[in-house]
């Protein structure tokens, strides 16, 4: 097949998000498919070459005024266009794919942000493929519960939630297929919307060899939890950590340690840190996360919102540190509680059984079982397999 890839964001090095899911389905499709990928310009320094595609555009971003940024916006709000996807309209852009599109005869049209929908002519629709992860209608609609919002920044995620929601209602529909990483948000957008081109491609994490994966004997008797730590449901899931939870794990095991790794803590999370002292340490970004993990006794993921796939569930899994999570957390990747990874909401449950895992048991039970789920269920090679037969379904439909 020969196949068009239309970005917004650069996924070369892949350094997060939708550019995981971007750089990794490139890498596996090229294989045994033909890539033509066209993203705005680049402006990071740590630009890749792009070895996965053959041909490849790269369109200059003009610079805006944030003045002239927001007048764009108001016509596009007027019309139920949410900032998401308004903040990347550009002309250059939709003449560049429009005039790839009419010289190239492609099987279908991959795209990975909702907002490249915006650059592809409606008469392709038949042929276009978007992988939106996480609906936005959805994602905001749930955020608006947790309780680190004011009443303004709430007021705010509604307008925003229900924007979202009529944009979507009005494009997703006329798309060939639309791609969700959760099998739990798919049932949910189909009970909201009633879409029925709404199909499941899994999260992938790569599959780690055995002589990376230390035993609990050689495993530092620390809970670690990651993510980016200014995205608002981490910061939800931090807070709640340190005020429920860390305390009851201290009062029967003085000696743990807590980790917290990931890009520009929210200053709440230093200020709820401050009373532990050495017993927290907030590492901010750092260069490869699972080294981290690797090291760590017990995972913990206390997010509350019920969202797409907490990949850092995956990988830790795929490193063998057992993981203790809520149910919110556990939504997308689908674990059996007691036997791949542990599902409690309860603040003194959730501290019962991380201190259970501190003290070991049932810690290498665990470790393999999750180890072995996460390989047989978030493989790269089985996500793009089950794109393949979705890009595949549309030549045979076209």
């Amino acid at each position: 097949m020969r196949l068009l890839v239309v970005m917004t964001h650069y996924p070369f090095p892949p350094l997060g998000g939708s550019a995981i899911v971007a750089y990794n389905s490139m890498k596996y499709l090229s294989k045994h498919h033909s890539i033509d990928f066209i993203c705005f310009q680049p402006t990071s320094a740590l630009v890749q070459p792009t070895v996965f595609v053959e041909r490849q555009v790269l369109v200059p971003q003009r610079k805006v005024s944030r003045v002239a940024r927001w007048m764009r916006h108001v016509p596009y709000l007027l019309a139920d266009v949410p900032m998401s996807v308004s903040t990347f309209t550009f002309r250059a852009m939709k003449k560049t794919v429009k005039e790839a599109i009419g010289l190239g005869k492609y099987d279908a049209i991959l795209l990975f942000d909702m907002s490249a929908i915006r650059y592809c002519p409606p008469s392709c629709y038949n042929k276009l493929i978007v992988n939106i992860e996480d609906p936005q209608s959805l994602k905001l609609n749930r955020m608006v519960q947790l309780p680190v919002w004011s009443f303004w920044q709430k007021t705010k995620l509604f307008v925003l939630a229900r924007l979202a929601a009529n944009y979507e209602n009005r494009i997703l529909p006329k798309m060939a297929k639309v791609i969700l990483l959760s099998v739990a948000d798919i049932k949910d957008m189909r009970e909201q919307s009633g879409y029925d081109n709404l199909v499941h491609v899994p999260y992938g994490v790569d599959q780690r060899d055995s002589a990376e994966i230390a035993c609990y004997e050689d495993r530092e008797k620390i809970i670690i939890y990651s993510g980016s730590m200014y995205h608002p449901p981490n910061v939800d899931g931090a807070l709640f950590l340190l005020r429920d939870i860390f305390p009851l794990i201290l009062q029967q095991y003085p000696a743990a340690i807590l980790w917290i790794v990931g890009a520009d803590p929210d200053d709440r999370i230093y200020d709820a840190a401050a009373k532990f002292g050495k017993q927290v340490l907030i590492m901010g970004r750092v260069a490869d996360v699972a080294n981290y993990i690797k090291r760590a006794t017990v995972s913990i993921c206390p997010v509350r919102l019920k969202i797409g796939v907490q990949t850092k569930i995956l990988e830790a899994l795929s490193l063998g540190t057992p993981v203790v999570t809520t149910s919110a957390g556990n939504s997308g990747v689908g674990g059996v509680s007691g036997t791949h990874l542990w599902v409690e909401d309860d603040p003194h449950l959730l501290a019962q059984r991380v201190l259970s895992l501190l003290q070991g048991h049932n810690w290498s039970q665990l470790s393999k079982e999750g180890r072995r789920f996460a390989a047989e269920h978030f493989s790269w090679k089985g996500s793009v397999a089950q794109l393949e037969r979705y890009l595949e379904s549309l030549v045979v439909t076209n």
